[in-house]
């Protein structure tokens, strides 16, 4: 079959052919439609992902719109390897119905940014109606979304943080906190933003300097017990801006912080992710979520790996009709 293959690690992949699919016990092989490009698979295949595969060649692609046997037009995730979804067939390991008032590229690039905003939210910080959240990231196409679902959510005050203000203007959000701002001016921002109730959950994009500046604001300065509620949830969900942070030990002794992740390897059980792909694509039917997508024939799959990097639109793999 022909599919986008995976040869050398840091290289893109390439269009060629690849072994058809044998679905085991619980999984289906299914006619791909749609593939999205996502920054997950970017790094993977790059090499820097700590899901980046030990043994070549693979097909890349994590989900995607696809067939069933009997014709449904499905939502898949496909977590076996080498068999990924970016070639004709593909095994799945679970699906979702998308609706009819989803298109087949949408479906297949929304899920993914989608859930960087539901899982650590929902299901890493757990997420009460009435609480004050930050988002550190906002202007990329997760951190956009995440702020759409703290809205859905019944958040008490959602503040956006970002370094594009053209963008961070336009957000459904109660204030904005300018990531070019640096030291003294980007803490006194974070804290200023957070308003009389400070912050209960954090969703990270970036890591790195500004996560710095915004846990030093946490840092209780008297020896009074500030238990109580659910403490703060900071939830790291990426590391555009760096890898690593300094994380003064005081920070964690002062305040009731929680630091969590949100990723592949701490995903909820299957019946809850089918249940988020669901609510999301449901909300597209409606209007309600939308993103912008450029489709490309996957025989171009080397030219175009690269080239919906950055920005807001999401590439899409056209692999059949």
């Amino acid at each position: 079959m022909r599919a986008a293959v995976v040869e050398t690690l840091g290289k893109p992949p390439v269009y060629g052919t690849f072994q058809e699919p044998q679905a085991l016990e619980n999984e289906e092989v299914v006619e791909v439609l749609t593939a999205g490009i996502k920054q997950l698979e970017r790094s993977a295949v790059a090499g820097v992902h700590y899901s980046s595969p030990k043994k070549l060649p693979i097909v890349p692609g994590i989900d995607g719109v696809g067939r069933t046997k009997d014709g449904k037009r499905v939502f898949f995730a496909s977590f076996r390897r080498p068999y990924g979804a970016m070639a004709e067939r593909s095994v799945a390991s679970w699906t979702v119905p998308v609706p009819d008032g989803v298109d087949d590229a949408t479906a297949a690039a929304l899920i993914n940014p989608a859930f960087a905003a539901w899982l650590p939210l929902h299901w890493r910080a757990e997420m009460q109606p009435g609480e004050t959240v930050l988002i550190i990231g906002a202007t990329s196409a997760s951190g956009k979304l995440a702020v759409t679902a703290a809205r859905q959510a019944k958040a008490g005050r959602i503040v956006a943080a970002g370094r594009r203000l053209e963008v961070l203007e336009k957000l459904d959000v109660d204030a904005i906190v300018d990531l070019k701002l640096e030291g003294d001016e980007l803490k006194q921002a974070f804290a200023d933003a957070a308003g009389p109730g400070g912050y209960q959950v954090i969703v990270d994009y970036i890591w790195g300097p500004a996560t710095e500046a915004l846990l030093a604001t946490l840092n209780n300065h008297d020896l009074s017990s500030h238990a109580g509620g659910r403490g703060i949830r900071l939830v790291n969900v990426g590391s555009m801006s760096s890898p690593t942070i300094t994380l003064p030990a005081g920070v964690l002794r002062s305040s009731q912080l929680q630091i969590l992740g949100s990723g592949t390897g701490n995903f909820p059980p299957v019946p809850e992710m089918q249940r988020y792909v669901k609510d999301i694509l449901d909300m597209a039917a409606k209007g309600v979520l939308t993103i912008e997508t450029q489709e490309h024939p996957l025989a171009e799959i080397s030219e175009v790996w690269d080239l919906n990097k950055v920005g807001d639109v999401r590439s899409v793999m056209r692999i059949s009709h």
